[in-house]
């Protein structure tokens, strides 16, 4: 019954990440069909546009996070991680640090790319205020991603659920991209810890089996 509800929570938080771009192209549509002011056409033709874009850019982080990669092989480009990160985080609160430079391979194999991808989604909730979340690398051993700003915190909820303590009565929308995290890292004989806080900076480590 965990994995049901658990697929449940991860839908209900795809889904609300969409309902703004989505609801936003409503508007826009709805503008263009009333407003007959050629500036205000403009306008919900911009509205549109960046709406379509925002809505595009989510669905493919989503996809690679949560989807299959059934076109992507076994393996996926670091380049294209971080393609899909930028887009993700292009609008928000939260800036990405996500260095070409960094001490990582090339490629990641499926299930840690989307490993790192939801770790960065846990990084994020984090930062109630707004920050910074970065791609860290850590040798050959795995990869660690951090949180910096104001009040960054892990809560207790989502420590326990990165650490796989989480059962079916402690799942829930705010936790279960920190489940699905730690489910992934154990699938490849890997863990997460925790990085002991400093000042407003948090931080978790995927190591290797």
């Amino acid at each position: 019954m965990l994995e049901l509800n658990l697929i449940a929570y991860l839908s209900s938080r795809l889904c609300h990440d969409l309902v703004g771009p989505i609801g936003a192209l409503a508007n826009g549509v709805e503008i263009l069909a009333d407003e007959e002011d050629p500036e205000m056409r403009r306008e919900a033709t911009e509205l549109l546009a960046a709406s379509a874009a925002e809505a595009s850019r989510r669905l493919q982080y989503f996809r690679m996070a949560f989807g299959a990669l059934g076109g992507l092989g076994e393996r996926v480009a670091m380049a294209e991680l971080r393609r899909a990160a930028s887009g993700y985080f292009e609008t928000g609160r939260t800036q990405l640090v996500f260095p070409a430079e960094l001490v990582l391979p090339a490629e990641l194999p499926k299930t840690e790319a989307k490993l790192l991808l939801n770790l960065l989604l846990v990084a994020q909730a984090a930062l109630p205020r707004g920050g910074q979340v970065e791609v860290m690398g850590s040798g050959g051993d795995g990869f660690a991603v951090g949180a910096s700003g104001p009040g960054a915190r892990i809560e207790p909820a989502l420590a326990l659920a990165l650490q796989d303590g989480a059962g079916e009565s402690d799942l829930d929308s705010h936790n279960a991209v920190a489940v699905y995290a730690a489910r992934l890292a154990g699938s490849v004989g890997g863990c997460l810890q925790l990085e002991t806080p400093v000042g407003d900076h948090v931080g978790i480590r995927f190591m290797r089996g």
